[in-house]
C-alpha cells in the first residue's frame, strides 16, 4: 500500500504486506479514522490474540516518547512490527514536522500512525509521506475535482456496511434516505444501520418504508433525548418529548423500536456484568459497554458508563424485562395508538422514576 487512499478504498485492500514508515490518517470524522486504525490493528495484530497499538495522545507527547517505541522492538507481545498511533496529533505534527519528514524517508521499526484533521498537500511532509509510504483520508468523497459529495460512493459504501457487517440488504434509495436524514454524518449513519439490522425481514431485506419510519432524522435524535432525560431521573422532560412526537405523527410501535434498540444494549451490559461477577471476576463496567455493542466516538462510552450507574442495578436489571413486556403490549393488548402511548409513558416513567426514589 503506497501514496494517498481514500478510507473506502483502504477498507477493501488487502493488508497481507503490513505498511511501514509513517501513515497520516486524515481528514476531520472520528468515526472514518476509528475504521481506519481498526484495520491497521487487525492487520498488525494477526493471530496475536494480545497484540495492541502503543497510543499517545498528540497534544501531551513529547518527541522522545514516540523516538523511544520508533527505535526499540516490545518487551512484551512477541518480535513483530510495532503499531503506534498518535491521536489528535495537529499540535504534534506542528512541534515535530522535520522529525515526522526522516520517519517518512528513512523508515522506522513498524508504521507510525498520525491522526490530524489538517493535511496541507503543498507540504514538503505531505509529499514525503505520499510517496514513501501511505495516507487514508477520512472524510466525505468528492466528485471528481468538484467539492460536491459524493452521494452514490457514500450509498455503495452504506450498502456494503449494512450486509458485511450486520447481515442484511439495504436497498440503494434507502442509502440516500440514509444520507438525507443524517445530513451524511457517518457515526449516526453507522448507528442507523444497526438499527434497523433489528427491522430486516426473514430474507434479511429492510423497505424504503421501513427506513422513513425508523430513521427519523430530528425525530431520531428527539427520542435519544427523551431516553437520556429519563435515565437522568428528569421524567417530566422525557414524556414532554414523547408528547411532542407523538403530535407530530410518530407511532408508538415505532418509536418504541427506536427505544427498545438503545435500552436493550443497557440491558445487554448489566447482564455481561453479571457474567463477570458469576464468573468470580472484578466488574468490568467499561468492558461490558464495548461488548454490548457502544462505541467510541463522540463520547458515548462515557457517557453510556455513567447514565449506566445512574440506572443502578436495579433498574437496569429488570430492562430486558420491561422492554419484553412492553412489546407483548404493543404488539396484542395495546396495540391501538391511543394505549399505544400508555405503554411508551410507562416504560419512561419506570426509568425515571427508581432514580428518584433512590435518591430522596
Amino acid at each position: 500500500m503506497q501514496g494517498t487512499v481514500h478510507i473506502f478504498d483502504f477498507l477493501d485492500q488487502d493488508l497481507a504486506d503490513l505498511p511501514s514508515g509513517l501513515c497520516p490518517v486524515f481528514g476531520t470524522d472520528r468515526f472514518l479514522k476509528r475504521l481506519a486504525i481498526e484495520k491497521l490493528t487487525a492487520a498488525f495484530a494477526g493471530d496475536d490474540d494480545d497484540f495492541s497499538p502503543q497510543k499517545f495522545e498528540g497534544a501531551e507527547t513529547a518527541w522522545a516518547d514516540v523516538n523511544d517505541e520508533l527505535a526499540t522492538r516490545s518487551l512484551f507481545g512477541g518480535t513483530g512490527p510495532k503499531l503506534i498511533i498518535v491521536d489528535q496529533a495537529d499540535t504534534f505534527v506542528t512541534a515535530n514536522r522535520e522529525r515526522l519528514e526522516d520517519v517518512a524517508t528513512d523508515g522506522c521499526n513498524g508504521l507510525l500512525v498520525i491522526l490530524v484533521d489538517k493535511w496541507a498537500a503543498n507540504t514538503r511532509l505531505y509529499k514525503a509521506a505520499n510517496k514513501a509510504g501511505c495516507q487514508i483520508k477520512c472524510s466525505e468523497p468528492l466528485q471528481g475535482r468538484s467539492k460536491r459529495r459524493d452521494d452514490k460512493a457514500v450509498g455503495q459504501w452504506l450498502t456494503g456496511r449494512a450486509e458485511a457487517q450486520y447481515g442484511y440488504q439495504l436497498p440503494a434509495a434507502g442509502s440516500q434516505m440514509i444520507i438525507d436524514l443524517t445530513d451524511c454524518n457517518f457515526g449516526q449513519m453507522d448507528q442507523e444501520l444497526q438499527k434497523l439490522a433489528l427491522y430486516a425481514d426473514k430474507s434479511g431485506k429492510v423497505t424504503q418504508a421501513t427506513i422513513k419510519q425508523a430513521v427519523g432524522g430530528w425525530r431520531t435524535r428527539t427520542m435519544w433525548e427523551a431516553l437520556d432525560a429519563a435515565i437522568d431521573g428528569d421524567a417530566n422532560t422525557a414524556l414532554t418529548l414523547l408528547d411532542q412526537l407523538i403530535r407530530g405523527g410518530e407511532y408508538p410501535l415505532a418509536l418504541f423500536g427506536q427505544l427498545a434498540w438503545s435500552l436493550r444494549r443497557y440491558g445487554q451490559a448489566t447482564e455481561i456484568v453479571y457474567q463477570q461477577m458469576r464468573a468470580g471476576q472484578k466488574p468490568r463496567l467499561g468492558k461490558a459497554i464495548q461488548e454490548a455493542g457502544f462505541k467510541n466516538w463522540n463520547g458515548e462510552l462515557e457517557n453510556s458508563e455513567r447514565r449506566l450507574k445512574q440506572l443502578g442495578s436495579q433498574r437496569a436489571g429488570q430492562i430486558l424485562d420491561w422492554i419484553r413486556e412492553a412489546d407483548l403490549q404493543l404488539k396484542r393488548s395495546h396495540s391501538k395508538e391511543d394505549r399505544g402511548r400508555l405503554v411508551l409513558e410507562k416504560l419512561i416513567v419506570r426509568m425515571s422514576s427508581q432514580l428518584a426514589s433512590t435518591t430522596t
